[in-house]
């Protein structure tokens, strides 16, 4: 899911809320049609797309973080493919796969996709985590709307009072099951928006990123306890300012984080603010 910039959790409330939440709730009530609101968000997408609207900081810097003209690229949580068509877009002879278990997002995706003429994108509809086989996945429903773009894994669900849900059962699957399976080589880059189950979905992929290395984005924060596997095996956390790269400093907070493993630095040393 991404832009990644999309979800907030007030921590004194316990509440959940969404970018754009009154147009969303307002489209569907005027609308009273999903299709018609899905097919919406689509076409908006994709026209930010094909106007170059960066809705993330990391795009600008991404031809100088991903280095290789022909990339492998693996999305988890693509949405409607906010991320996978501007890196699609931008590295034509590389290859994304996506994965994005909501249906709903798959038909918005492979639409933005259709638009584009993107045709080096492959779509898995499945979640990755920590197993294979089947797992119930709630999707947020803000007075009628129902947000895919914040469903979260049923063991990975926090409790908010501002929102009811809508649970449906979804395929799952892990990043080491994958890799193994299509007999992936080489991982330049692994994008991880899941909700809350980004803890899981490293855990069910260990193996492929200690043996391949890819660079990691991540709506985590540095300091989570479970991040030291990563930096034990030599990943480094950089924030960002759409410019520059840069270590996180004490109290500073961004949505998402970037980790380079250290024997792939030089070639970004430019970007990183010693």
């Amino acid at each position: 899911m991404t832009p990644m910039q999309h979800s907030n959790v007030d921590a004194k409330k316990d509440t959940l809320s969404t970018t754009n939440h009154m147009l969303k709730v307002t489209a569907k009530r005027i609308l009273r049609n999903d299709d018609l609101v899905l097919f919406m968000k689509a076409a908006k997408i994709a026209f930010e797309v094909w106007t170059d609207q960066a809705s993330d900081l990391i795009f600008p810097l991404l031809p100088e973080i991903i280095v290789s003209p022909d990339p492998v690229v693996i999305d988890i949580g693509a949405n409607m493919g906010q991320f996978a068509s501007r890196v699609a877009r931008r590295f034509p002879a590389g290859r994304i796969y996506s994965f994005e278990p909501i249906r709903t997002n798959g038909v918005g995706l492979r639409r933005v996709l259709r638009w584009l003429r993107v045709s080096n994108v492959e779509i898995f509809e499945e979640a990755v985590c920590d197993t294979t086989g089947t797992e119930r996945i709630h999707i947020p429903n803000f007075h009628g709307y129902q947000d895919g773009t914040l469903a979260v894994l049923e063991r990975s669900k926090r409790a908010f009072s501002n929102v009811t849900y809508h649970v449906v059962t979804v395929r799952t699957s892990t990043l080491d099951a994958f890799v193994t399976a299509q007999e992936v080589g080489r991982l330049d880059f692994l994008k991880v928006d899941t909700e809350g189950a980004e803890e899981r979905v490293v855990r069910g992929g260990m193996q492929a990123i200690s043996t391949l290395l890819p660079t990691l984005y991540m709506e985590v924060t540095p300091d989570q306890a479970w991040m030291q596997v990563l930096y034990d095996i030599g990943y480094l956390p950089f924030y960002t300012d759409g410019v520059k790269l840069h270590s996180p400093r004490p109290g500073e907070w961004q949505n998402d984080l970037l980790l380079v493993h250290r024997s792939k630095t030089d070639p970004m040393a430019k970007l990183i603010e010693r």
